[in-house]
């Protein structure tokens, strides 16, 4: 069955009038037909296109392409100048930073005046509100003026408000950007579930990468014209094939530029899970009691992305560098260390520890499970706290968002086996970039190379 046409543009196009003076364009009002003192500047020119209901599009362009006017004109915040544009059904639009927001106000009231613009009824925004300030997680900034807030702050609860109230179609505007990792991540995941509702989404980004793993389709602006729009891993192709042309003429990339080479030495991946000694040492204990005291507060962050059976708990997770510290910044060929202080409520004889590394688009990167690579556990008692440590070297392309997802099951088989405790959200790190060192795709990997003369 086919789906619906959520979006039609047809021969859209947005001229807008530039005046060298301020005056001319009084002129222009009072004495009409006289003389043409502007300049017509077309910011969108010719552009058709349409989208179905439930279809994740992504729109890219260079700065300045028209792309951000697109979406003011399907939000009907702004009139073509010519062509028609139809939208089926509610529209959610998160355009500008803070738009839409009193200053003024506290971000509670906030989210009352925005819902009830959007056609909300006070009784269905009193339901709706916890669900809002649970995912903004603002702490008690909900109820302080929104002039106080920080950019990411704003940012968190608009996205909270516009993606809750139950759109037919979601507009993103780069706004993302200045969110945090894990806020990002959490934004990845909704817009993942509303896809999957039937929801039509588009999104503005100059995250290239995310776009082939978010959106079905592309399409790419230039200079106020498609350029080209079909399916997004051949748009964003030809956009980055553009943007290499244009800097090697101007001079600014030498496309004889080396690649990161490979080392004959080095490991792919180096994962281990090491076994505490079953004597207490107080280093160990003063980290588990300092892991009990952040119990609650790892509780209520990864609340809404863990479930199992509770038969062993993550009470808390932590990202470990080379120098033993807590980091969430890690360098090219670090060791980094996933810790988890775990506490069982049942005897286990199967446990086994799973960790998945995803960037922000949700992508699975890496992965391990303590089964997989031979490590085992002797049979755990009910009661018995762990500290497991899961330890790999970071080949990852340097990046703004990494997550854990982390994972206790008891283990007999993949069919037979009981999730203990699942949280998909467990940590946000970052990768940093090392000039030396650049990694061009989404992991390094080590190569051997060989070559022979014939004659």
């Amino acid at each position: 069955m086919a789906r619906q046409t959520a979006i039609s543009v047809n021969n859209i196009e947005k001229t807008y009038r530039l005046y060298r003076k301020p005056s001319y364009r009084v002129f222009e009002v009072f004495c009409p037909g006289k003389k043409q003192l502007h300049t017509p500047f077309k910011a969108l020119d010719n552009i058709s296109f349409s989208v179905k209901r439930g279809e994740f599009l992504g729109i890219i362009g260079k700065n300045g392409s028209g792309k951000s006017t697109l979406l003011q004109l399907i939000c009907g915040i702004i009139p073509p100048t010519k062509g028609t544009i139809s939208v089926n059904g509610k529209v959610s639009a998160l355009l500008e930073l803070g738009a839409g927001f009193n200053p003024e106000f506290t971000g509670r009231q906030n989210v009352y005046l925005n819902a009830t613009i959007l056609g909300f009824k006070k009784e269905e925004i009193d339901r709706k509100f916890d669900a809002i300030a649970s995912f903004a997680d603002i702490g008690d900034f909900i109820d302080r003026p929104i002039k106080m807030y920080s950019s990411g702050m704003v940012v968190r609860l608009a996205f909270a408000v516009q993606a809750n109230v139950e759109p037919d179609i979601l507009i993103v505007d780069e706004a993302l950007s200045v969110g945090d990792s894990y806020f990002q991540a959490k934004c990845t995941k909704l817009m993942r579930s509303l896809i999957d509702k039937g929801v039509t989404i588009l999104y503005v980004t100059h995250d290239i990468t995310s776009v082939p793993l978010l959106c079905e389709r592309a399409l790419y602006l230039e200079c106020g014209r498609i350029k080209t729009i079909g399916p997004a891993i051949e748009v964003v192709d030809r956009y980055l094939r553009d943007l290499r042309n244009d800097q090697y003429q101007r001079g600014e990339a030498d496309p004889g530029q080396p690649i990161h080479g490979a080392d004959k030495n080095a490991s792919v991946v180096d994962v281990t899970a090491e076994k505490k000694s079953t004597d207490k040492k107080p280093s160990s204990l003063i980290g588990y009691q300092e892991a009990k005291g952040k119990e609650k507060s790892f509780a209520e962050r990864v609340r809404d992305y863990r479930y199992g059976t509770g038969n062993a708990r993550v009470i808390y997770l932590e990202m470990i560098g080379m120098n033993g510290e807590p980091l969430d910044t890690f360098g090219f060929k670090e060791k980094i260390t996933v810790r988890a202080f775990i506490e069982t409520k049942k005897e286990l004889d199967a446990l086994n520890c799973c960790v998945i590394v995803r960037n922000k688009q949700g992508v699975e990167i890496m992965h391990c499970t303590t089964r997989e690579y031979g490590y085992t556990f002797d049979t755990i008692k009910s009661g018995t706290r762990l500290v497991v440590d899961i330890s790999f070297e970071n080949i990852l392309k340097p990046a703004d968002a990494y997550s854990i997802h982390y994972t206790v099951n008891n283990t007999y088989s993949l069919e037979n086996q009981e999730i203990l405790d699942l949280i998909e959200l467990a940590a946000v790190f970052k990768v940093k970039p090392d000039p030396q060192h650049p990694i061009y795709y989404l992991i390094w990997h080590p190569f051997s190379f060989s070559h022979r003369i014939v004659e």
